[in-house]
């Protein structure tokens, strides 16, 4: 029985971040800080001691498998600190370095929010760096920020701010609209209310972080409408992120109602990270809307070993052309790299044990990893990835 074999296979990230070459070469703390999701450093204690072999404070199980995994690309010794300095001086020349990264993961195409860092990168830079076609989610929360101190009334930011995303969603190589509210009031979206959102205004002028839940899912709701209206894809963050996240809201079961608004029915919504923790929940919702997708970002590579056992959980319920591969790379190029070799690595052992259980044969399982790696993004946004940046 042959086994099923995704190393040759083409990958297209559905959702990552760009990033710039580091202008110093990292110390080994400055690049597991790089590695982190943590908002707030790492503090090591006073004369720390490490036994030799012993990981780096505050690195974790991904940290340890992507050491272990340059190790072998750089044909040196598994530690921190040999990784580093090899990386050190093969990123001097950091375009060389981060093409030849996503040549050896075979990365041919990225869905990057542009939204982060800020202040914003610049596309052009960007995908001259990866050398790969890249695509572009516009985030609104950034659209909201500015107009808010640009406009006096709410009537005038409201107006403002359907123009601007519609007209965002006409420039070359924007795929859709993206929201981090769970960041802000959480995925409970409440129906549009727009004397309710009117009332928040005010606070929101006042601080870019308030909460006004109403305004903010009033403003979800806009974003909604132009997707639908450019048929272009709605992208939601779900649940885990960086230290900010409203967590006990972050939940996409709290979506559902909106997702079932007969208006949006028509309406493709993304469903960025799969929710994770609550992959399941992701995975139920996926299988029972039609215009709904998910990706495993973020999860997949931070999660480390724990990505097989999310890919075996999520096909529980998911149907399998509603699931997209993703890394949620954010700092440094080695994100994207063993994003795709840790998900292929893994999902190569689930499939094989569903090829083992005589589930499927070992060609259906095949075809079933490349669908997710990249041929589901293909069809799904079939309508929206005629145009790309490079």
């Amino acid at each position: 029985m042959s086994n099923v074999s995704l190393k040759q296979s083409p990958a297209i990230d559905v959702h990552a971040h760009p990033y710039v070459a580091n202008r110093e070469p990292y110390t080994p703390e400055e690049f597991v800080r790089k590695l982190s999701l943590a908002v707030i450093p790492n503090r090591i204690p006073e004369h720390y001691v490490r036994v030799s072999k012993q990981p780096f404070p505050g690195s974790n199980m991904w940290v340890q498998i992507l050491i272990q995994r340059m190790a072998r690309y750089f044909s040196c010794e598994s530690t921190l600190e040999e990784v580093v300095e090899h990386r050190n001086a093969r990123a001097a020349k950091f375009q060389d370095y981060t093409r030849g990264l996503f040549r050896d993961a075979n990365i041919t195409g990225i869905v990057a929010d542009f939204g982060y860092p800020t202040p914003m990168l610049s596309k052009k830079d960007y995908a001259e760096l990866c050398g790969t076609r890249i695509w572009e989610v516009y985030r609104i929360e950034p659209e909201m920020v500015r107009l808010r101190q640009e406009c006096a009334s709410f009537g005038e930011f409201t107006e403002r701010y359907r123009a601007d995303l519609a007209a965002a969603l006409k420039r070359e190589g924007v795929v859709g609209l993206k929201t981090i509210i769970a960041y802000r009031s959480g995925l409970e979206i409440l129906p549009m209310d727009e004397q309710a959102a009117a009332e928040d205004y005010p606070a929101f002028q006042a601080d870019e972080r308030a909460k006004a839940k109403a305004l903010r899912d009033y403003c979800l709701h806009i974003a909604m409408e132009e997707c639908t209206k450019a048929e272009k894809v709605m992208h939601i963050h779900t649940g885990i992120g960086d230290g900010d996240v409203v967590l006990p809201k972050a939940s996409p079961s709290f979506l559902l109602d909106l997702l079932r608004d007969k208006k949006y029915l028509d309406t493709k919504v993304h469903l960025v990270h799969g929710g994770y923790p609550w992959v399941e929940e992701a995975a139920f919702i996926v299988s029972i809307l039609p215009n709904v997708y998910m990706d495993i970002s973020l999860q997949n590579p931070f999660s480390g070993h724990g990505v097989k056992r999310i890919l075996s959980q999520v096909f529980e319920f998911a149907p399998f052309d509603k699931v997209m591969y993703g890394s949620d790379a954010f700092t440094v190029p080695e994100m994207n790299w063993l994003g795709v070799h840790l998900f292929k690595e893994c999902f190569e052992q689930v499939l094989n044990t569903w090829v083992q259980a005589d589930y499927m044969d070992a060609e259906t399982a095949q075809v079933i990893g490349e669908m997710v790696l990249y041929r589901n993004f293909e069809n799904i946004y079939q309508k929206q990835i005629k145009e790309a940046y490079v």
